[in-house]
């Protein structure tokens, strides 16, 4: 039986269509063997475990050990077929196989019919989880089924795609509590293959490991988070001349692809996956991000307004450091919830700043000694909230200089808890009672500007948005204030303490 590869044959699937990527990669485009081809990735996804076994070499008459083997990691969490065991035979009292376990998986399109992916008629067979992992029947993931009536078919040039699709996934893992898949999708074949041999291959190359097998500014036990650090190491890749592991022409696809050159013609996704593994794969969360030019674009203006601040430093580092900074280290490991969730809006492009305002008052404020947020964040944090947000530079200006003054002041006179209120008003009523302790107790002139209502908005956004940045503002503040001289990063508390 033969199968016909080609570029100009995309099914529209994330998975098959990588898998689709990945065999005309290894076999070229054409007409080939299923045989050779199943062969030929079976090699590939088998690995040697560095573990001996023992069999009864019938035509030496002797025993002899072998290297067992088993399905890659992670492609093991979801390939669970056990190597064929040979027949037994006993020797001195013991048993042993005649022959190392065989793991094979067999391609048997005996019906005919219509596949599921890519529609065409022929020879087809019941999809199995080891085809496409994430279409299986209800008793394999409770939370992930598709609602397909009947059972998928695919014909023999999916099913070999769907095994090739291991091939070509990028993955994060933390030993056995998490695993976050990533795959990119184009329904244009001939760019997702320049993106796979120009982009991500190379990288996986250079850094596969027993974790992973791609790079991130930083990662953790929940999807977004871990999209994000992928997605900012990608955009660093055409900052820093320094990093040099992406050729010239992978380069130029990057900058097409994030907007820098004239734009690519085809849509580009990417999936992220994440669940437990286990017996079975957990699914906890499918996500899909294609806004990757909107992103970059935030990324250069970050990078510019750092640059301006601080000429002198590292401002790949400074962004990475200030989206990474959302965690509390407990005694059992690190809690990066408030990172999660801060990234899962930003690239949502919405409102994160309620869980900046939370890690704050609920993990910053109350370590030993207290830490204000990294350097730069107050300046990246006004870029986003100006372009995306909506909110005049005036505003932002205003809520700054009376934060900084405020939170100062509030140190000074060891009136912490008039921050705190500040950040528990629920109300516009009580927004303006706080205000009104503020004035009278520190002898403080409130800005006009968070004194004239439109309805119940202050210059156009939501009172209860402009509370939550004036109480970021000041907390920050105070936490600057309130840190030894001794511990603080050159640079800090400059320039009117307008940095992060």
């Amino acid at each position: 039986m033969k199968v016909y590869l080609s570029l100009d044959e995309p099914t529209g699937n994330f998975w098959i269509d990588n898998g689709l990527v990945e065999l005309i990669s290894r076999f070229g485009e054409g007409e080939h063997e299923v045989e050779e081809v199943r062969q030929g990735l079976l090699k590939e996804l088998v690995r040697k475990t560095g573990k001996l076994g023992r069999y009864y070499d019938e035509s030496a008459k002797q025993v002899k050990e072998y290297e067992k083997v088993n399905w890659a990691y992670p492609v093991n969490t979801f390939i669970r077929v056990s190597g064929k065991p040979a027949p037994k035979i006993t020797i001195a009292g013991e048993e042993y196989p005649t022959a190392p376990p065989v793991f094979d998986l067999k391609l048997n399109p005996t019906g005919r019919g219509r596949c599921t992916f890519c529609g065409a008629e022929g020879p087809t067979e019941p999809s199995k989880q080891w085809i496409f992992p994430f279409l299986v029947t209800p008793d394999k993931f409770a939370n992930f089924y598709p609602g397909l009536r009947g059972a998928a078919r695919v014909c023999p040039r999916c099913a070999l795609a769907g095994l090739a699709g291991y091939l070509g996934w990028l993955y994060r893992a933390q030993g056995g509590e998490v695993l976050h898949i990533f795959v990119f999708h184009s329904h244009d074949l001939r760019f997702l293959k320049e993106l796979r041999d120009t982009v991500l291959q190379p990288l996986k190359l250079k850094y596969t490991d027993k974790g992973f097998n791609f790079p991130t500014a930083f990662a953790g036990p929940y999807i977004h988070e871990t999209l994000l650090g992928l997605l900012l190491w990608l955009f660093a890749q055409l900052q820093r001349q320094d990093l040099g592991e992406l050729s010239d022409a992978g380069k130029e696809l990057l900058r097409s692809i994030l907007g820098e050159l004239p734009p690519i013609p085809s849509e580009l996704k990417l999936y992220g996956i994440s669940g437990q593994p286990g017996k079975r794969f957990n699914m906890g969360s499918f996500e899909e991000f294609s806004r990757f030019q909107e992103l970059y674009r935030l990324y250069r203006d970050w990078l510019a307004a750092l640059t301006t601040r601080w000429p002198q430093e590292d401002q790949v580092r400074l962004v990475n450091h200030i989206w990474d900074q959302f965690y509390q280290r407990r005694e059992r490991g690190t809690e990066t919830i408030w990172r999660e969730r801060i990234a899962r809006d930003l690239l949502g492009f919405g409102d994160f700043f309620p869980y900046v305002e939370q890690f704050l008052y609920e993990v910053r404020a109350k370590e030993s000694p207290p830490r204000p947020l990294s350097k730069g964040s107050e300046e990246v944090f006004g870029i986003y909230a100006k372009g995306v947000l909506g909110m005049k530079e005036e505003l932002n200006h205003k809520l700054k200089g009376f934060g900084h003054t405020l939170g100062r002041t509030a140190q000074k006179e060891g009136e912490m808890g008039l921050l705190y209120s500040l950040r528990n008003a629920k109300s516009l009523e009580e927004f303006y009672r706080v205000l009104n302790d503020i004035q009278f107790r520190l002898e403080m002139t409130i800005p006009e500007e968070l004194l004239g209502l439109e309805g119940e908005k202050i210059m156009g956004l939501p009172w209860s948005m402009v509370k939550t940045h004036l109480s970021i503002y000041a907390m920050n503040a105070y936490l600057r204030a309130a840190r030894p001289q001794e511990g603080r990063m050159k640079g800090e508390g400059e320039g009117g303490g307008s940095d992060g």
